[in-house]
């Protein structure tokens, strides 16, 4: 490869890649101004300020917290300072913060193989169906529940309510393996770590609303990629909630009671968009105002 060859080369990389860099900062910009993200936060605040919600659930609650506790203090005590010694030697003081949320990621894999076997699918349903009903959205739980009755779409509604827990599908599981070894890299890799799982996962929170409305994949897909800088903001706070020691696993509750808040708002405002396109007056037929224009001629003219 000749210098001047070389050259344009480096120049069209170079040039490529801060392209790519403006779009990634425009859209985490979007992400964070959507506020998307806040929806996990009130997620919290709603099932605190409605115990009775979780207390539903009590026992898969328990399980939840169970599991969370027992499988972050066992990596904790066999894997903690093995992963802070590597870490050291490429973060420096950071590493045992990286540590703990390396092993908080390593938690939630790991308690993806047992969520099934848990059985929190009929929990997460009771949450958000509970949740939407709270919210002034009961009719949508009624008609999706009347629509899903026979026992095939109640085995596809158990699979999206699945969804959140990624590492159950064999490609969610390599990606979150092959991700994993970025938290090794000095606060950009777990940074990349967080960003990159939470825009892969965020649109699944709302895999339940989708199986209540009853759409295809291709009305799900668009509506998903209208709304793609929010469900990757909504993915990444619910993600790093999860990678909280020891209760972490709680926070797939209350993620879900953030989910079916954000979706009960999007419901609201797509009533409220076909109710006033309901109230617009017909316009009138191009063919009658030329026949009227017609009449009013010759009546002048007679």
């Amino acid at each position: 490869m000749s210098e001047a060859r070389l050259q344009s080369y480096i120049q069209n990389t170079a040039h490529a890649l801060l392209d790519d860099g403006k779009h990634l900062l425009l859209f985490i910009a979007q992400g964070i101004a959507s506020f998307a993200w806040l929806w996990p936060l009130q997620g919290v605040y709603f099932s605190v300020a409605n115990p009775s919600l979780l207390l539903s659930v009590r026992p898969a609650l328990l399980k939840a917290l169970f599991s969370s506790i027992l499988i972050f203090g066992a990596l904790a005590f066999f894997t903690f300072l093995p992963q802070m010694a590597i870490l050291v030697l490429v973060s420096g003081p950071f590493a045992p913060i990286l540590a703990l949320l390396l092993i908080g990621a390593e938690t939630v894999l790991i308690f993806s193989f047992f969520a099934r076997p848990l059985l929190l699918t009929s929990a997460l349903a009771h949450v958000f169906d509970a949740t939407l009903r709270a919210r002034g959205q009961g009719e949508l739980v009624k008609s999706g529940l009347t629509r899903t009755r026979s026992p095939r779409a109640a085995a596809q509604i158990e699979g999206a309510l699945m969804k959140p827990f990624q590492a159950l599908s064999s490609d969610g599981l390599l990606r979150y393996l092959a991700t994993l070894p970025l938290n090794f890299v000095p606060l950009l890799g777990s940074a990349a770590f967080v960003l990159y799982n939470g825009y892969k996962s965020g649109a699944s929170w709302h895999a339940r609303y989708f199986q209540l409305k009853g759409w295809s994949k291709a009305q799900q897909q668009a509506f998903v990629d209208r709304r793609r800088a929010e469900y990757a903001a909504f993915g990444t706070m619910t993600l790093l909630f999860t990678f909280i020691p020891l209760v972490g696993l709680v926070f797939n509750f209350t993620n879900t009671v953030g989910a079916a808040m954000w979706a009960a708002q999007l419901e609201a405002q797509a009533n409220l968009i076909d109710g006033a396109a309901e109230l617009q007056p017909p316009e009138p037929d191009s063919s009658k105002k030329s026949d009227n224009r017609r009449n009013d001629d010759t009546n002048q003219e007679s």
